[in-house]
């Protein structure tokens, strides 16, 4: 790359505005025509239409449109790396990906001028309207926003959608684009008259809106034509940063839109109109709060109002979320083991959905980075936050997550005390939610009450599993009573039906969390920890929750199948009783990690669950460590759910 930018401010770009066939090797011989007349009349950088190869798919609902998508490397990008190299020219190409985590994105891919790979942007904002259902097709891309170093000038690559939505623009700029370029793919509804008015008309003018606010060039390139029903309609054209139209495409028919830009001309809008310099983002707060969080009371606009419900874990994930451990008081004498741990359990679960990854540093990330490497994990696959946490028990005091009919997912961020206020050191670990909806940026409902994520449990269809010596503890909501918690759970998490357990086991800190005493496998069965030993100290709690749990009915009215799993009785080093529990597993998309302690009954439990997930891998993790903290697997972890169930 050779940077040439950093010494000339013009630059000629081109934009390739076609019709497309049903015939993707039709489409891209075309397109691979119209990028060599490009480059043969002097275009630099040249950015194709939204979805280049293939017809509007998204119009249509609920649709196997697998077979049209590719991967990245792939056809697309072998091709034109090779143009890219030939001519000297940036090629930006979007196109309908498939992930290396099977997922699917409406990506743009960047080569850069040597016919190098500069990178991705997948689509983060997905419409999900008629004739335009991409939810039911797109994940969702994930930030930072990208600008890409090209060998001409510096761009911001965002998609159709994206450009209804200033911040996205404001933040390719601050990130330092000459250039933003929307490939698109939008146009009429047959036989739809707007009474909002004339949405090529809008279109337009959001964008050259853009360039002004902003100081930077833009160019919009779209697809022309017929295709079901919708009728595309073109009008691809770049503005310069005072939003002035150089050059524009018709509507009606296909064009090679070339034309030179002086992106000189950035820096004097920028300066003179101080929209950059004189910004107050300290005043911007409510630009998240307002939009993203609903708070209250029961009664305000809570998440079943809105359609959302906390799904089962079983349902599809796309991600697990995990902090490091690094507090030799929670794990004395064993940091060094528990961190092995970490590193079975991600190199196990990595290669099924993604890993987010708290660590408290930056010199704890460069080491596990380096542990990672040696355990042969794939490290695309694992995301790590450097952020300042407390301890590791994410389950607790991360937010729980919960979808819609419309694929849409929110988090709930319940208040976090330290399991009734036994830790205040632990305390600060309540911001964590907040730190993750900055990177996510998805709704988020704030209920105004105590809760962890380890003291319930559900089955997707509407029931919920708990304990009373949680939930009603006074040292969680003192002025709430029973049908006051039911109330909130059915508002926050979408469900209406409940089975209360009693009492939780010996030596478990957390006052009974569910996590360690009974578990949903699918939606009519559950697995319940349980002793035949009558000098088991346990053995009165665990025969009470069994019977509880013999009698219980589902939300239709249905008894539950009942599966008893036996409990590892384990003492510590100090003669006292561990929580240790096999119902403590976690459910990932392909395998479900079951913690193991060394005990004779760690074969019995995992042949039970085993049996109970024939379509996954049950693997047993070493456990003896982690749990010297009070809690194992699925106390450190939470579940990502996918959009898409």
């Amino acid at each position: 790359m050779s940077g040439s930018h950093k010494n000339s401010k013009i630059v000629t770009i081109g934009l390739i505005q076609t019709a497309v066939s049903a015939d993707i090797a039709e489409n891209m011989t075309k397109i691979m025509q119209k990028i060599e007349e490009a480059a043969h009349r002097g275009a630099q950088i040249i950015c194709l239409q939204e979805l280049y190869r293939t017809r509007y798919f998204p119009q249509k609902e609920h649709m196997d449109a697998a077979p049209l998508a590719e991967t990245i490397p792939g056809p697309s990008t072998e091709a034109f790396s090779k143009l890219a190299k030939k001519h000297g020219i940036v090629i930006i190409a979007p196109l309908f990906e498939e992930g290396s985590d099977a997922k699917f994105y409406n990506t743009a891919v960047v080569i850069d001028a040597d016919g190098q790979i500069l990178g991705t942007y997948r689509k983060i904002h997905i419409p999900h309207d008629p004739y335009f259902y991409e939810k039911d097709y797109f994940t969702q891309g994930k930030v930072p926003y990208k600008v890409f170093d090209t060998a001409f000038a510096k761009v911001g690559v965002l998609i159709c959608y994206d450009q209804w939505f200033p911040e996205a623009a404001r933040i390719n700029t601050l990130a330092g684009a000459d250039i933003i370029f929307y490939p698109t793919a939008i146009g009429y509804i047959k036989d739809h008259t707007s009474d909002d008015g004339d949405w090529h008309d809008a279109w337009r003018t959001v964008q050259r809106a853009h360039a002004i606010t902003n100081g930077v060039h833009i160019a919009a390139v779209n697809r022309i034509g017929e295709e079901g029903e919708l009728e595309f309609w073109g009008g691809s054209f770049v503005c310069d940063s005072f939003g002035a139209i150089l050059a524009e495409a018709p509507t009606n028919r296909e064009e090679v839109l070339v034309t030179q830009l002086d992106l000189a001309k950035n820096k004097k809008v920028q300066e003179g109109w101080g929209f950059l310099q004189n910004r107050r983002p300290d005043t911007y707060q409510p630009l998240i709060e307002n939009v993203q969080t609903s708070t209250g009371r029961c009664g305000a606009k809570t998440c079943q109002a809105q359609g959302f419900m906390m799904p089962a874990e079983w349902d599809h994930h796309d991600a697990i979320w995990l902090s490091w451990p690094y507090d030799p008081l929670t794990f004395p004498d064993r940091v060094e083991r528990v961190e092995q741990t970490y590193v079975e359990i991600v190199q196990e679960i990595h290669t099924s959905e993604e890993v987010n990854l708290f660590v408290i540093d930056e010199s704890t990330k460069t080491k596990v980075i380096e542990m990672f490497r040696q355990a042969g994990i794939n490290l695309d696959l694992v995301h790590i936050h450097v952020s300042d946490y407390a301890d590791v028990w994410f389950r607790d005091y991360g937010p729980i997550f919960v979808r819609n009919p419309q694929h849409e997912l929110a988090m709930v961020h319940w208040d976090f005390n330290s399991w009734g206020e036994k830790y205040e050191t632990l305390l600060r670990d309540k911001q964590i939610p907040d730190v993750i909806n900055k990177k996510l940026g998805m709704p988020c409902f704030k209920p105004g009450i105590v809760l962890e994520g380890g003291s319930i449990d559900v089955n997707g269809k509407g029931t919920l599993l708990t304990s009373e010596q949680c939930l009603l503890n006074s040292n969680r909501n003192p002025t709430l009573n029973k049908q006051n918690i039911e109330t909130y759970l059915s508002e926050y998490l979408g469900v209406h039906n409940f089975i209360w357990l009693k009492r939780g086991i010996l030596g478990d800190d957390t006052d009974g969390h569910i996590d360690d005493l009974a578990r949903f496998v699918n939606p009519t069965t559950i697995v319940c920890a349980y002793t035949e030993d009558p000098n088991d100290e346990d053995y009165e709690v665990l025969q009470e929750n069994y019977e509880l749990l013999s009698q219980a009915l589902d939300q239709d009215g249905k008894k539950l199948q009942i599966i008893k799993l036996p409990m590892p009785r384990l003492m510590s080093d100090e003669d006292y009783r561990l929580p240790a529990s096999y119902t403590n597993f976690y459910i990932g998309n392909t395998k479900v990690l079951v913690p193991i302690f060394n005990h004779p009954n760690d074969k019995k439990a995992l042949d039970i669950l085993q049996e109970l997930f024939p379509t996954r891998k049950v693997v047993g993790i070493f456990c003896g460590d982690l749990v010297y903290g009070f809690g194992t697997i699925h106390c450190i972890s939470q579940q990502q759910p996918s959009p898409h169930p």
